[in-house]
């Protein structure tokens, strides 16, 4: 007996990294324990295993780097984290300004901000793979500056208290570089690696989900899941960037997600400012749940986005030819 798992797969939209990612994520629920049993089992699926996979990945994408386009990316990575700040900065000032430290419908500006000015670069990186070039895959390097809690703390009005984390960037860029120049000084092997890169995509999202669990879901209740909303639409300030600037703007979309490590966000910034600790705990709880819904919905969306587009562009050429 066949089952068609890869054309069902493909049907889905980011198939190939939202159900292994789901997966995990009923895996850690209900069956934790199988994912601590050790050797190989523990060191594919669990979810120490996603940074390393990762990183694999970025090398397999640097070696599809062209020199000669590096600068395109570099542009494409600063127009990304601009879009991203306009749109998350905006929308948690806002809500501070009008409603104070508490915020609305349950979400302080904390768990807002910590949200919206992270998103989650696996999932980016497979979705540019799939709707980008080499070009927009390696703009990860510069968008990876927004990992961390310096842009809240910035949103914050709080940037004298934070560090831009210099050995986190170099640690990010250096597999990518490495790439860069294997594939720059051998055509073979670039074309070698660039068949490997996306055999990779279901082995790193697997153990990103293993990595959540639904219960935040729960604890977090409905103001976590309406977060994870917001972020699944905030890519849209990086997409109407990349249009101005005549750049494929449907990758910008795919940064509106939420990163694993926003999670750790709050109690940095509660522990910067010792005013907002008694709402980091709940903060918290939301940008886990908003890391899963943003993670689910995020695709979707790019990936509904891109089939309108080439509808457009196929009606427009039929009307071109006639």
């Amino acid at each position: 007996m066949q089952i068609p798992i890869k054309k069902t797969l493909d049907k889905i939209p980011g198939g190939m990294m939202v159900v292994p990612l789901f997966l995990g994520v009923l895996t850690n629920t209900f069956f934790p324990q199988f994912l601590q049993i050790g050797g190989f089992t523990t060191a594919l699926f669990s979810k120490e295993a996603s940074s390393t996979i990762l990183a694999c990945f970025m090398f397999l994408i640097g070696s599809q780097i062209n020199f000669k386009l590096a600068p395109k990316a570099l542009k494409k990575g600063a127009i990304l984290i601009t879009g991203k700040f306009i749109v998350g900065a905006g929308i948690g000032i806002t809500v501070a300004m009008l409603f104070g430290p508490a915020g609305i419908l349950g979400l302080s500006p904390l768990a807002i901000l910590a949200a919206l000015l992270n998103a989650n670069g696996g999932l980016y990186a497979s979705l540019a793979s799939s709707y980008g070039d080499e070009t927009d895959v390696g703009a990860y390097a510069v968008f990876s500056l927004k990992d961390g809690p310096f842009f809240t703390l910035v949103a914050l009005g709080a940037s004298g208290l934070a560090s831009i984390p210099f050995e986190a960037l170099v640690g990010v860029l250096i597999p990518i570089i490495i790439g860069m120049i294997l594939g720059n000084i051998d055509p073979d092997m670039r074309k070698f690696l660039g068949s490997s890169k996306l055999l990779l995509i279901p082995f790193f999202s697997f153990p990103l989900g293993a990595g959540m669990n639904l219960s935040t879901i729960l604890e977090a209740g409905g103001p976590g899941i309406l977060l994870g909303l917001i972020a699944a639409f905030t890519g849209i300030g990086a997409y109407v960037l990349l249009k101005l600037f005549k750049e494929n703007p449907i990758v910008g979309l795919a940064t509106g997600s939420t990163a694993g490590n926003a999670v750790a966000t709050p109690a940095v910034v509660a522990a910067a400012d010792p005013t907002l600790a008694s709402i980091a705990p709940g903060a918290t709880a939301q940008v886990a749940a908003a890391c899963v819904i943003s993670a689910i919905i995020c695709p979707i969306i790019v990936s509904y986005v891109f089939k309108v587009s080439e509808k457009k562009k196929a009606k427009k050429s039929i009307s071109s030819a006639a």
